[in-house]
Order: structure tokens, then sequence, then C-alpha cells
């Protein structure tokens, strides 16, 4: 799980439900969430938005830069619909 990622989102989305949500995780994930959210609370909204756009864009280059290097497909080239079920089969099938 992506530990930046499940603080913006929660942040953005979910910030009432936050906290419980970190007794969930192991005790090493949950001291990082927290480390990472004494950084990020207090930021205004816009900002983590930016930040979560530019995790996301970032992420979406990472996938695609793995199916380029595994498959010899450039993902740019295929149509929205197929590359987005091109992308969620091969992180199922990749990780």
């Amino acid at each position: 799980m992506n530990l930046q990622a499940f603080c913006y989102l929660g942040l953005l989305k979910f910030p009432d439900q936050l906290e419980p949500s970190l007794a969930l995780m192991t005790v090493a994930e949950k001291q990082e969430c927290e480390k990472l959210l004494t950084t990020i609370r207090e930021l205004p909204k816009a900002e983590l938005q930016q930040r979560w756009s530019a995790l996301r864009a970032e992420e979406a280059s990472s996938i695609n830069r793995r199916i380029s290097e595994r498959c010899g497909i450039r993902f740019e080239d295929l149509p929205p619909a197929v590359g987005n079920w091109w992308a969620a089969w091969f992180e199922r099938q990749h990780g």
C-alpha cells in the first residue's frame, strides 16, 4: 500500500475516518503515516490536492514505463479504454 496516497486521500476525502483507519495498520505503517501526517495535516486543501495529483501522475508514469519495458508496448499508443484495462491487468499480474 502506498502510505503517502493513503494519507493524502484520507485527509482530502475521509478526514473523520483517517485516525480510526490507522489502527488497522501494522505498527511500522502506522508510525510512518503518523510521521507523514504531522508534516502535511496543516497544509491547505489545494496543496494536498496538488500533491495527490503529482503522486498519481508519478504512479501512472511508473506503470507506463514498466509496461513498455516488459511488453514492448507504448502505453500512449493504446486507446484510452484499452490502456486503462491493460494497466489494471498488468498491475494485477506484475505488481
